[in-house]
């Protein structure tokens, strides 16, 4: 009987071992990856004005209730696709932060990409924004 069990007990911490590597290895790419939120961040309390001359002609607009303005830019490229490549979206401002999260596997050739931006404004100036697309991508579009 002990026989029985002891090459399953064998199986299982071979099986818990496994899962602990994948998670150390898929943490260690995911802070490798350059962060979308620095690039995002470049751009608080910039003007209007600035934001139009950088990235062009909104694709979106709509005015909130409490008088900000909300636009929105939608940026399109490709990028050489990698084995395992994170996305990340951020949204925040004044008021707090959120952070989504995927992985995306694929190899060779080039990749559609899309980061769309959507920046709230008060007295013509950004207050808050949500970036939403590949970090290597939405990264081209930081403020210098």
């Amino acid at each position: 009987m002990i026989r029985l069990l002891y090459p399953a007990k064998r199986h299982q911490l071979h099986v818990m071992r496994i899962t602990a590597l994948i998670v150390i290895l898929l943490a260690g790419c995911a802070s490798l990856e350059p962060d979308i939120t620095s690039a995002r961040d470049s751009w608080l309390d910039a003007p209007y004005d600035e934001v139009v001359l950088r990235w062009g002609t909104p694709v979106r607009s709509t005015k909130l209730t409490d008088g900000r303005d909300v636009y929105t830019w939608v940026s399109d490229g490709a990028l050489p696709r990698s084995s395992v490549r994170p996305s990340i979206g951020v949204s925040g401002g004044s008021g707090g932060m959120s952070i989504g999260t995927g992985v995306i596997f694929g190899s060779g050739g080039s990749e559609r990409v899309r980061c769309e931006r959507t920046l709230i404004f008060k007295g013509g100036r950004v207050e808050e924004q949500t970036w939403q697309g590949p970090v290597e991508y939405c990264n081209t579009f930081r403020r210098n």
